[in-house]
């Protein structure tokens, strides 16, 4: 289940950055634990993107979570 991923995901030390994808094809960053709230029961997730906006998330409409390789990006990115 997605959802459980997503838990795993945000409890992980040290934190990764991951990303949500729905199936309308939208993608959601995870850059911090701060900036996501799974509900109790699962049934939904609140993603806070960069300037603020709290996008809710149907957890049916959730398709995958996958880590981001954002240190190897700013490694490379650094060069």
């Amino acid at each position: 289940m997605v959802i459980q991923s997503i838990r795993e995901f945000h409890r992980s030390v040290p934190f990764v950055p991951y990303e949500i994808g729905t199936a309308r094809g939208e993608r959601y960053t995870v850059p911090h634990p701060d900036f996501i709230f799974v509900s109790p029961k699962g049934s939904f997730v609140v993603v806070v993107d960069s300037k603020e906006r709290p996008h809710h998330l149907n957890s049916l409409l959730i398709e995958r979570a996958s880590l981001l390789n954002s240190h190897s990006k700013r490694k490379n990115g650094k060069r």
